[in-house]
């Protein structure tokens, strides 16, 4: 949390809250039948993503970024969302929706 000092006044502001999905690019032909979404989020939430406005999962944090490893998903267009949550659950940001298509 910064302290912004002013005229002998103290304030306190957090720094805004992020997420975004950085793989796959919008647009992006995926020709494997396993993919990783990597997300990029402020730190200290927990990452959650939906795909095709399914149910939301839980991703993993490894290296800087926010992973979930996607499997059996069938050929054609889909629409990825992710979003975070602070610890006590409340839902602070969703991202915009990526779209991708599987082509095997």
């Amino acid at each position: 949390m910064a302290i912004l000092r002013k005229r002998g006044v103290k304030k306190s502001r957090k720094k805004e809250d992020y997420v975004a999905i950085d793989y796959p690019k919008k647009g992006e032909i995926i020709t494997s039948p396993n993919y990783t979404i990597r997300i990029g989020a402020s730190a200290g939430n927990t990452v959650e993503v939906s795909i095709d406005a399914g149910d939301w999962k839980t991703c993993r944090l490894a290296e800087g970024y926010w992973w979930y490893d996607w499997a059996n998903y069938s050929p054609g267009s889909h629409f990825i969302k992710a979003r975070i949550r602070d610890n006590e659950g409340k839902v602070i940001r969703t991202s915009l929706s990526r779209s991708c298509r599987y082509q095997p």
